[in-house]
């Protein structure tokens, strides 16, 4: 029986990154995070210490919807908080991160201007990674 198609899978996030602790970044957005770290604390499953503090907020939605979904449903959590999000900026990174999988055929996305100043507004930079896969996620092989 033949595999399945490939199909497309895309999510997005937001991600704080740089010194202090998480928690005082939940503190000033008054929002707790997807994923947490701070400076120190362990790697699982390497035992190796992280170097830098990262607070993620996932935008809530699952992968089969397209990344401006994603983007969009992250700034509706994060443009009223422009003026934390701002002060924040003076000593993290601040990012946007998009991610796709994709058939092997071509694709692409498009930020319309107001997302693109939305994001501007509260400091964040855009992170695209796109990966295109000829063979099943799963491993099973070629399509």
């Amino acid at each position: 029986m033949p595999s399945p198609p490939i199909t497309s899978r895309e999510y997005a996030y937001f991600y704080v990154s740089g010194p202090g602790t998480h928690e005082s970044v939940s503190s000033l957005l008054g929002l707790e995070p997807s994923q947490s770290w701070n400076v120190g604390d362990t790697i699982e499953g390497t035992g190796r210490l992280r170097n830098v503090m990262r607070w993620q907020l996932d935008s809530g939605l699952d992968d089969r919807h397209p990344i401006s979904a994603h983007i969009e449903a992250l700034l509706v959590l994060l443009i009223p908080r422009e003026s934390q999000l701002g002060r924040l900026a003076l000593e993290n990174d601040l990012v946007i991160q998009c991610v796709g999988h994709y058939p092997p055929a071509g694709h692409g996305v498009h930020l319309s201007r107001e997302v693109v100043r939305q994001a501007a507004r509260i400091s964040a930079a855009f992170d695209l990674d796109f990966y295109y896969l000829d063979y099943e996620p799963d491993g099973v092989g070629p399509t």
